[in-house]
């Protein structure tokens, strides 16, 4: 629609009606109107379909249609041009109801001039173009409200991976300084273990190279001999320490390699008793017992040798002087046992929890002289947990 120009679709059957619209229009020196006229319904359907306009002056009566259909028939096809219904009944309610189902205005035949006419056109384009604005605007409010749902959703989404990530980190901190405390623990056992041990065969080594260094010149070769074997007896057992505690090392932290060969249990298990019982003094009795054959394992010797021989010093270290150790060798089909049992003083129930701990000490190991800690059960542990090897402890204390 141009400023000076406004294109009518008039629908009346009536010629007289048509002509005084006509005139009515051209009285109007500001507007030019151009005036299309149809007589029935049909043909103004099919004319909206090929041609545009800028307002439908709409009757009632016409030959093919009557009443309110005709209106809803014609919005329904232009729902954006503006219907004035001209109708020759003054029926407030027929009206209203016209108005309901899409029309912008229901003038009375008879009861129109041309000021009136022109204004009701006039309203009803602008009716139609301020409705045609408040839908375009409310699709794009419904637009954006969507998109704003979608992004909300998404950050929503996003804040809750966020939040999972955050958890698990936060998990992952708690681990790390329970890890960190564990190893500040650790350091302080392993500092108060190291002074512990290697204080017995160092004063040793002090004492022993102190009266040589006095005495060598007054004693004979026996004595000599005995103080010089006392030195390399602390040094082979500081040596041992150091090897218990790199081998721990490696042990907990899954660096021992499992090499498994072919071996004979009953032979290898006499061999680590041998090694392990003394000739020169007879304070215990290491018994060995065996079942069945032991020839077709295959087994790592290293890391074998390495847990019979810590259970076998743990159990000699805490057995009284003449006290029996029992090592008792079962060979099945599928699994070796076997049970290292002696007559020491046990370990009380509330220490039992921290026996795999290491550098753990249980609280009546004072009660003999010289003994203090062997970690042969975090060794046997750290293995056990690595080759798939399962451990029971059976203890008793002793009152």
């Amino acid at each position: 629609m141009s400023n000076d120009l406004i294109k009518v679709l008039l629908v009346e059957d009536d010629i007289g009606d048509a002509d005084l619209i006509c005139e009515l229009l051209e009285l109007i020196d500001s507007t030019h109107f151009q005036v299309t006229q149809k007589k029935r319904l049909k043909d103004a359907l099919q004319y909206l379909s090929q041609e545009s306009c800028d307002v439908v002056l709409l009757d009632l009566s016409l030959p093919d249609s009557h009443g309110l259909g005709t209106v809803c028939q014609v919005y329904t096809q232009v729902p954006t041009v503006p219907i004035v219904i001209l109708s020759g009944l003054e029926d407030e309610s027929l009206a209203i109801e016209a108005l309901q189902k899409g029309a912008q205005d229901y003038l009375v035949k008879g009861q129109v001039d041309s000021n009136l006419l022109v204004r009701a056109i006039r309203y009803a384009i602008e009716r139609t173009k301020i409705r045609q604005l408040l839908n375009q605007k409310e699709k794009q409010l419904q637009t954006a409200n969507e998109n704003l749902e979608r992004r909300v959703e998404e950050r929503t989404t996003d804040l809750k991976q966020a939040n999972e990530q955050l958890q698990i980190l936060e998990a992952q901190l708690r681990e790390a300084l329970a890890q960190e405390k564990e190893l500040s623990e650790l350091k302080s056992r392993i500092i108060t273990t190291v002074s512990h041990e290697y204080r017995t065969p160092l004063t040793t080594i002090a004492s022993s190279a102190e009266m040589l260094q006095i005495y060598r010149h007054k004693w004979d070769e026996d004595k000599q001999v005995k103080h010089f074997q006392r030195i390399q007896s602390a040094v082979q057992h500081m040596v041992a320490l150091v090897n218990d505690v790199l081998f721990l090392n490696k042990a907990e932290f899954e660096k021992q390699e499992f090499q498994p060969t072919l071996i004979n249990l009953i032979p290898f298990f006499q061999e680590v008793i041998d090694e392990l019982q003394s000739p020169e003094q007879n304070k215990y009795h290491i018994i060995f017992t065996h079942q069945n054959d032991g020839s077709k394992f295959y087994l790592d010797t290293i890391l074998l040798r390495q847990i019979l021989t810590n259970l076998l010093s743990n159990a000699i270290k805490y057995s009284p002087k003449g006290g029996r150790i029992q090592v008792k060798l079962t060979c099945e089909e599928n699994q070796v046992i076997f049970q290292v049992q002696d007559e020491g003083i046990g370990i009380p129930k509330e220490d039992q929890l921290k026996l795999f701990k290491s550098f753990s000490r249980a609280s009546n190991v004072g009660a003999i002289a010289g003994t203090g800690h062997r970690n042969c059960l975090i060794f046997t542990t750290s293995i056990h947990h690595q080759h798939f090897v399962r451990q029971r402890i059976e203890d008793t204390q002793l009152t």
